[in-house]
């Protein structure tokens, strides 16, 4: 005992305190060994925790290992971030306390069938009359296993373990480290879903464990998860300013994993500011830290799709095949890499081998049947159909990627899934020059605009803004370009964003010309959406909107403005259809005139309504509501689809009959459901 105390003071760290008083782990040689490493040049933590790693590694190929020897080896491994060394030395020891922390390790590995092993393993051990600190350590690995898995029992997992901490409550004054790392895993669920304030309860009290017993690892996580915390909330400076405290105590402690994740989560808010040049950089510097396979798969298909839109094919192909051979060895999985290799290939126009990786991936979302594969998938083989100018094709592939990721609230997608279709129409407006394909990429774009707006994506709406201004200077509609770029200077004036800045000064310079049209190439718009398709949300999951009060919908027969179809969501509010029709249709030739087809009126608010519309060659649709959001503007677009479908509008045909309507109800019954039972509910 009394060794162990005098090497604490000559540099036993915090962290692996509770190992001290162990008699079987032998600290005067790990203390020689450590000194030794000192003189070296090895900073007393590196020094003490190598030493601690390399001894846990002898004691791991006996026959009959230590455990408590074994133990400490692979905290020290974790506080350093050493995860190869944790793995080799938890290998084949059977004890809970090693295979828990060997849970963690598999956790951060995301590897489920590792993490399956080490629960039936633990089960086997712990028996009938469990110590409170074996009770604790099966339930992390049933949390982690359950997070790992992002499968809904989960919840029951954690409920089990709040349990446990409430009838042991000295597992809360005197914490295991699995305790922390699971409330870590909480707190990162619960801010994945949204729930920010209870995450970030969840993180004071894990920063208050980790102050008590002062474990800098710990203190790193908490400056992560805040940063994470800080990022949903849309404070991108705040996530900013606690990365830079999680490597700021990586480096002091050596936490190899902890500045990984402080330069990729930096490089993720470049990212989101669409500074795609500077995260590249950043990226690079987290690959080289990465030492297990599957972090180094990741990092490869992060640099090889950033690489893609810089249009850097060389180096992109370069990540991308490394990203490939790495996980045909591991057999890990990883669908993004062979996604994006897709990618290049169709870009670079090898459309051969291209088919080939789209063909894997789709085998792989296939097996896998995950909603976010699929859309790796669906991502790949949309893109595949667009550049071999397959324009059906990718716009229905495309149209079922942006279908899932909106139902999943898979966010990244839902981002792309509109980028992509409206690259689409660019494309064909390109070759055709109709002005009814400039519209549709227009109208994609804007339910981007609209998407940033409600999720408080500042550079994604100013980005989007840019373009469409562009679209509107191609159509001839320079007060609306104008307009847009007047937005778009006020954001970047907020965020002091001098790329931003100097986009919209060479456009209004151009705007403000003696050319009565301003010239703008539609390859420069098609190269301002494929470097937008570089952004990426800072959180998974979109944050939840409330959904608006519906009034009226009613469909009009365009030739004569008469409506053909009307239904009253409920009787908060009366509308007569009569006098609706002859104002929506009124605007709606208003604004054909002014502004042509490229400028088909898409939503107008007037005395507290707005009215959305959607548009076809025989009838307009109009959805009248307190105000626009996406999801609505969604279900509206996908009613009109099946109204023309099921209802077939012959176009210049004299009169009205509406009795031809009358089974719309029920379309608009399973369309709207979700809003009729919440009215319903009211």
């Amino acid at each position: 005992m009394k060794k162990a105390w005098e090497l604490t003071r000559r540099g036993l760290p915090p962290e692996l305190i509770d190992y001290q008083k162990s008699e079987s782990i032998p600290w005067k040689e790990i203390g020689k060994l450590s000194s030794r490493k000192r003189k070296k040049g090895a900073s007393e933590i590196e020094a003490i925790t190598d030493a601690v790693i390399e001894f846990a590694r002898k004691e791991s190929m006996k026959d009959n290992p230590e455990p408590k020897t074994i133990s400490a080896g692979l905290h020290a491994s974790l506080i350093r971030g050493r995860l190869p060394d944790a793995l080799f030395l938890s290998t084949d020891v059977r004890d809970v306390e090693v295979m828990a922390l060997r849970a963690i390790v598999l956790f951060v590995l995301s590897d489920v069938d590792g993490l399956r092993d080490t629960l039936a393993s633990v089960e086997e051990l712990v028996d009938e009359s469990p110590s409170a600190s074996d009770q604790i350590r099966l339930s992390t690995v049933k949390v982690l296993l359950a997070a790992a898995e992002r499968d809904t029992s989960v919840i029951m997992c954690v409920m089990e373990f709040d349990s446990l901490l409430e009838e042991h409550p000295q597992q809360v004054e005197e914490p295991l480290i699995e305790t922390m790392f699971t409330l870590y895993v909480v707190g990162t669920l619960l801010r994945e879903i949204g729930e920010e304030g209870r995450a970030s309860r969840m993180a004071d009290t894990l920063e208050k464990m980790a102050t008590d017993r002062e474990h800098r690892m710990f203190l790193a996580l908490v400056e992560n998860l805040r940063g994470h915390i800080a990022s949903l909330q849309g404070n991108l400076e705040k996530a900013e300013e606690h990365y830079l405290e999680l490597r700021r105590i990586s480096e002091e402690m050596s936490f190899v994993l902890g500045l990984g994740m402080a330069l990729n989560n930096i490089g993720t808010l470049r990212i989101n500011a669409l500074r795609l040049e500077e995260a590249m950089a950043l990226f690079r510097e987290s690959h080289k830290l990465m030492d297990m396979d599957v972090g180094r798969i990741v990092s490869l298909t992060n640099l090889g799709e950033i690489a893609t839109i810089l249009k850097s094919f060389e180096e992109a192909e370069e990540y991308l095949k490394e990203a490939v051979r790495l996980d045909q060895k591991t057999q890990r999985g990883i669908i993004e890499a062979y996604a994006w290799r897709a990618v290049l290939l169709s870009r670079i126009g090898l459309f051969k081998e291209a088919s080939e990786f789209v063909r894997t991936t789709e085998k792989m979302a296939l097996s896998s049947e995950k909603p976010m594969d699929m859309c790796a998938y669906l991502f790949a083989r949309g893109t595949y159909e667009h550049l071999r100018n397959r324009s059906k094709k990718a716009i229905s592939t495309f149209g079922e990627l942006l279908e899932i990721a909106r139902e999943e609230a898979l966010f990244e997608y839902l981002i792309r899934a509109e980028l992509e279709m409206s690259g689409v129409y660019v494309s064909l407006f390109s070759d055709t020059r109709k002005p009814d394909h400039l519209s549709k990429a227009a109208y994609h774009l804007n339910d981007l605009i609209q998407i940033a707006k409600e999720q408080g994506l500042q550079s994604l709406y100013a980005s989007a803004l840019i373009i469409r201004s562009d679209m509107f200077a191609i159509a001839g509609q320079k007060w609306e370009a104008k307009s847009d770029l007047e937005r778009v200077s006020k954001v970047a004036a907020h965020l002091d964003d001098r790329r931003l800045s100097s986009e919209v000064r060479l456009r209004l310079n151009a705007l403000t010309s003696e050319d009565a049209v301003p010239h703008v190439d539609q390859s420069e718009v098609a190269e301002s959406l494929d470097r937008l398709a570089g952004y990426k949300p800072a959180v998974s999951k979109p944050k939840e909107v409330p959904v608006p009060d519906l009034h009226t919908l009613i469909a009009l027969d365009r030739a004569s403005g008469l409506p053909v179809y009307v239904f009253n969501f409920g009787e908060k509010v009366e509308m007569d259809s009569s006098l609706l029709s002859g104002f929506i249709s009124a605007i709606a030739s208003f604004s054909t005139e002014i502004m042509g087809e490229t400028g088909l009126l898409r939503s107008i608010t007037h005395e507290g309504f707005t009215f959305m519309m959607e548009h076809s060659a025989g009838l307009i649709i109009a959805l009248i509501a307190d105000e626009e959001t996406f999801n609505v503007r969604y279900l509206l677009n996908i009613f009109a689809k099946r109204f023309e479908e099921e209802f077939p509008h012959a176009v210049g045909t004299e009169g009205v009959d509406t009795s031809k309507y009358q089974g719309a109800d029920e379309l608009t019954s399973d369309v709207f459901a979700e809003v009729l039972g919440r009215n319903e509910r009211q």
